[in-house]
C-alpha cells in the first residue's frame, strides 16, 4: 500500500508498505500533494515492467 504524509518541514510524500506493514521505499518529498500522488501513480506504472540488474 502507498501511505502519504505531510512534511514537517512543509510539502508531502509518500511511502510505499509490504503487506506486513514494512516500509519497502519512501518518496522524496514533493511541494503539493498531487505531486506526490503524480509520484505514486509513476511508480505504479513503472513497476511491473521495471529491470532488476545484478550488481553483485
Amino acid at each position: 500500500m502507498f501511505e502519504i504524509f505531510k512534511a514537517s518541514s512543509g510539502g508531502y510524500f509518500w511511502h510505499l508498505k509490504a503487506n506486513n506493514g514494512e516500509k519497502l521505499c519512501h518518496s522524496e518529498v514533493y511541494t503539493t500533494k498531487q505531486a506526490a500522488q503524480n509520484g505514486i501513480d509513476a511508480v505504479k506504472r513503472v513497476a511491473p515492467a521495471a529491470p532488476v540488474y545484478d550488481r553483485t
